[in-house]
């Protein structure tokens, strides 16, 4: 697919922030839309489906984690939050409801197209590779590729696009310890930058979901100083 077939919606009440990054983007070959308001980004939502999301947190009518949250409820595209909120909880918030990756102002351009060029060539890789068949299970837990949900004794655990990835990679690598970077590159489609919470965070939101903890059949294991590893029992 040619960057001329990808639409990027940015959201950015900043219009000296918005223009350079939308002209930035343009110039990459991509079909580039903007909005300055949670309101103005909804209206765009509604008419279209953007292969990547990059959104500010705070804005004057809303915040930029709703809009993450309504994008999410309806697909599974990268969000990239670019934004002037720093605190960890910030950055955790934002990777609760949904989003792939978290720049914070000041930041780099070069970065910010790297992240972008990666998220979506990551992106378009997995669509491609989902001839595989519509679902798989494993012991009690079922995957559903085109909902892309999982169950646990056939029952919907709700797991975010990112748990999701996340599970299918473990049980495909049954029994393999993969390390914080490993997963992350698979996941997200790109170096993790030795930044091991968000696999930490992903990991237990996980586990709490598919309940291992009382699973009789299978498990996902902290090994300590290496990584996780998917097991059956």
């Amino acid at each position: 697919m040619s960057n001329t077939e990808i639409t990027i919606l940015i959201v950015e009440d900043e219009p000296d922030i918005l223009n350079i990054n939308a002209r930035l983007l343009k110039r990459r070959g991509y079909n580039v839309i903007t909005a300055s308001s949670a309101e103005e980004s909804y209206r765009c939502l509604s008419s279209v489906t953007p292969d990547l999301l990059i959104l500010d947190i705070m804005l004057p009518d809303g915040s930029g984690y709703d809009i993450c949250e309504r994008f999410r409820s309806k697909c599974d595209n990268p969000v990239i939050f670019l934004t002037g909120k720093t605190r960890i909880s910030d950055k955790v918030e934002g990777l609760r409801c949904g989003g792939d990756y978290y720049l914070t102002k000041p930041y780099s351009f070069d970065e910010l197209l790297a992240v972008a060029d990666r998220l979506l060539t990551r992106h378009f890789e997995v669509k491609a590779r989902q001839g595989q068949p519509e679902s798989v299970t494993k012991c009690s837990i079922t995957l559903d590729f085109p909902k892309r949900k999982a169950f646990v004794n056939g029952k919907d655990v709700s797991l975010t696009a990112k748990e999701f990835s996340l599970l299918l990679y473990l049980m495909e690598n049954e029994d393999k310890i993969l390390s914080p970077d490993q997963l992350y590159e698979a996941v997200w489609g790109m170096p993790s930058t030795a930044d091991t919470r968000t696999i930490r965070f992903h990991i237990g939101n996980l586990k709490k979901k598919i309940d291992t903890e009382n699973a009789d059949d299978f498990d996902i294991i902290s090994v300590y100083g290496k990584g996780y590893t998917f097991t059956t029992k």
